[in-house]
């Protein structure tokens, strides 16, 4: 019979705990093309609530940060948005040259200039009031219904833009600055393992 060892030497060897790799919930750019066609453009507030998304898909922003932004934040000039009350500070973002974006808030800002509203607030309602973030969560409810594409929400938009983005080959720098993280490391755990997904699956298409 084995000599059992005496307590002092008996030690519990730590589990190892397996990392799991927890993938942001993305859609694919069709299905996001099926969301926006879904949008009925021919209500003024829904020209605002098309702008809105747009602009938070094409650069990746929050929802808090969009609904934040100033008429000036948007420089359709220098194709560029100035985020001033973002979650790790200040940053400059540029846009993507991308006509349905730039035709959505042309359109928008048509309608804004009508509403005359006093503020100067990028996005408001008819009065003239903040357009309040649990607004545009329930209108991307509706579109994504309206779509057929299952559940939808605005960080969807902003983890589909950086996907998206290091799928195509973006450097993981550049996405940290367009997505305001403090650290790239935070990009690099969040969106590494995804991209390589959307890579993937974009070779076995071919």
């Amino acid at each position: 019979m084995r000599a059992r060892s005496p307590p002092e030497l008996e030690v519990e060897m730590p589990r190892q705990r397996e990392r799991k790799t927890r993938l942001p919930k993305t859609k694919s750019p069709e299905e996001w093309a099926a969301f926006f066609d879904a949008i009925d453009t021919r209500y003024p507030t829904q020209v605002r609530n098309a702008a809105a998304l747009r602009l938070m898909y094409a650069v990746g922003l929050r929802v808090g940060e969009a609904v934040q932004l100033s008429v000036k934040d948007f420089d359709e000039a220098l194709m560029r948005i100035h985020v001033r009350n973002g979650k790790t500070g200040e940053r400059i973002v540029p846009m993507p040259s991308n006509q349905a974006l730039f035709d959505s808030m042309s359109a928008w800002l048509e309608v804004r200039s009508r509403w005359n509203p006093d503020s100067d607030l990028l996005f408001v309602t008819k009065p003239g009031k903040p357009l309040s973030t649990n607004a545009v969560r329930e209108s991307m409810k509706v579109y994504a219904e309206r779509a057929g594409i299952g559940h939808a929400s605005c960080h969807q938009l902003r983890h589909s833009c950086a996907t998206e983005l290091l799928a195509a080959g973006a450097q993981p720098i550049g996405v940290q600055r367009v997505l305001g993280h403090s650290r790239l490391s935070t990009t690099l755990d969040i969106y590494a393992s995804a991209a390589d997904c959307h890579a993937r699956e974009a070779m076995n298409k071919r």
